[in-house]
């Protein structure tokens, strides 16, 4: 881990850590897409469509079925407060089940792609807060809050894309061993991580895992970055697609204000 990384840490057995539920991703109700999800190289503007207008606080982006093998359920994805060179109206924003995110195939996941500008990538600061809302469902109506016990693992973090947690709905982040990330500018409220160098998906270098503080149905992030980014999402416990650490680090600093500070919304 480098340096520069100065949260609080303490050394824990990776056994310690996963405590969750495996939740892929196993159908699709609503998508943000242009005419292709496969992203290869940086992307482009055949991957995204318009960011849609946000009536009151937030716009739902993708509506998805996840199950953990016994049980389905509902997540939403919807997004708010976006910032800087990525605008509403905009040809911008991909959020869709993974096909083939830069060679991650895995269509348990979740892909997420900006791009700022319309005709063209136009580079700049540019921040946006996404919501993940997991129900329960009857078929493919989502119905009551479903509150998961949750790993969120972000994969591929890589040069200067800034990665961001609400502290009030993880009680707990995990590095894994030999790590690349450190820590982003502060934001009140948030811990957040970034890169350096370029990342692939599978390395666990590059990964972040958080856990879902119990008795919350909605966990907020914030995605930030100059320029085209692509984040990807797994929501299982243990991490199918980094292995698990030999040697994990778990950023216990925010586990307190977590539980002073939990909501259900």
């Amino acid at each position: 881990m480098k340096a520069t990384l100065t949260l609080l840490a303490v050394a824990a057995a990776s056994s310690g850590f996963a405590s969750g539920a495996a939740y892929s991703i196993t159908q699709s109700l609503l998508e943000t897409k242009g005419t292709t999800t496969n992203i290869t190289s940086s992307g482009n503007k055949e991957n995204t469509t318009t960011f849609p207008t946000i009536s009151g606080t937030s716009a739902v982006v993708g509506r998805f079925l996840v199950s953990d093998g016994t049980n389905t359920y509902g997540l939403e994805v919807s997004v708010s407060n976006p910032t800087g060179s990525l605008q509403q109206g905009q040809d911008s924003l991909m959020v869709a089940r993974t096909t083939n995110s830069q060679g991650l195939t895995d269509t348990g996941t979740l892909s997420i792609y900006v791009s700022p500008g319309d005709a063209s990538v136009a580079s700049g600061e540019w921040s946006l807060d996404v919501r993940f809302s997991f129900f329960n469902v009857e078929g493919t109506t989502f119905t009551t809050a479903f509150s998961p016990t949750l790993l969120l693992t972000s994969l591929d973090i890589d040069a200067n894309q800034r990665y961001y947690t609400d502290n009030a709905d993880f009680s707990a982040n995990n590095l894994y061993a030999g790590s690349t990330l450190s820590s982003a500018s502060a934001i009140t409220g948030y811990t957040g991580f970034t890169a350096g160098g370029s990342a692939n998906f599978n390395d666990p270098a590059s990964a972040v895992s958080s856990l879902g503080a119990a008795g919350v149905s909605e966990f907020d992030v914030r995605l930030q970055h100059n320029n085209v980014a692509l984040f990807m999402f797994e929501f299982r416990d243990p991490s199918q697609i980094v292995p698990e650490p030999s040697a994990a680090v778990l950023l216990g600093a925010f586990a307190t204000i977590g539980l002073l500070r939990r909501r259900t919304r």
